[in-house]
């Protein structure tokens, strides 16, 4: 009996670390371009908004295959997984939501969302070295994890452990703040060392001390531009915004639409797929003359 209980508590660990393998795997895109260039591609894995020509982005089926698969009107957030940069120095992003929606997209039409990465960058001479965890006392408490200081998007989560962290940020209302680099399936976060169960009002009473930084809301949803406008992520790659743009901004819109960044067929691809066409074409001439030639008699 006590050898059966041992084997069984043996599978359970394996099954145990295999989900906790596969909690932490880096998808990778359903492509075949990307399957064949996969170690030329960058993993970025950040969200950006659109910002094309005419007011829309185009996504095609690669890089080296103008083919439009897609197309989302400006201010349509996605996360982009993955770059490619062409021969001619063009970077492409590319997205997929393995649902079904795939392409690829030039990323001079893509503006990054402000994230921890881009507050990391920003406030690097601001953010010392210093190793801790929070303290114990606020196991089984729940505390908020956020995207970076003032950003006012946050997961709550109820402690089980204390997160320790290396770095440390103190921002203008003598608030310090921790940098978590993964706690239970969440990466690069952010927890307030003096308050960690507080929410925005509760720390910025008065907003959030020197520039606002990024937007207010959710990954998801419905979101708030710095101006003001909301925007409505659509299910099909399509938004709807509150307001529009001028005439201005139209004809400069219209003007770097005339020379949209598009794919170059690859030469090579389309001598072997010239050649494929002219290998099928004989083959079925030679087919036909044979099939005639046996009506004939």
């Amino acid at each position: 009996m006590k050898k059966i209980l041992c084997l069984w508590a043996v599978v359970g660990c394996f099954l145990f670390c295999g989900l906790c393998v596969r909690a932490d795997v880096i998808w990778e895109p359903e492509d075949s371009f990307y399957k064949k260039h996969s170690e030329e591609c960058v993993y970025v894995n950040r969200l950006y908004t659109a910002n094309g020509p005419d007011g829309e982005v185009i996504l095609y089926k690669s890089p080296e295959m103008p083919i439009a698969v897609l197309t989302w009107e400006n201010g349509f957030r996605a996360r982009i997984q993955y770059t490619y940069q062409d021969a001619d120095g063009i970077v492409w992003g590319i997205f997929d939501d393995y649902g079904g929606n795939i392409g690829w997209m030039p990323m001079e039409y893509m503006e990054l969302v402000y994230d921890s990465i881009s507050f990391r960058e920003e406030h690097a001479a601001e953010i010392r070295e210093e190793q801790g965890s929070l303290d114990k006392e606020y196991i089984g408490e729940s505390v908020l994890l956020w995207k970076y200081p003032g950003s006012e998007e946050y997961v709550t989560m109820q402690l089980e452990s204390e997160p320790a962290y290396q770095h440390v940020y103190d921002d203008g209302n003598g608030n310090s703040w921790c940098h978590v680099g993964y706690y239970y399936g969440h990466r690069d976060k952010w927890i307030c060392l003096d308050d960690p169960t507080a929410d925005y009002v509760q720390l910025y009473p008065d907003g959030f001390p020197g520039a606002a930084y990024g937007m207010a809301g959710t990954e998801s949803g419905v979101k708030g531009r710095a101006d003001g406008t909301v925007v409505e992520q659509g299910v099909n790659g399509t938004i709807k915004a509150g307001t529009e743009t001028d005439g201005t901004a139209a004809a400069e819109a219209q003007s770097r639409g005339a020379n949209r960044i598009k794919p170059k067929v690859n030469p090579a691809m389309a001598a072997t797929a010239a050649a494929l066409v002219f290998i099928v074409a004989a083959v079925t001439v030679i087919l036909l003359v044979k099939l005639k030639k046996k009506t004939d008699k």
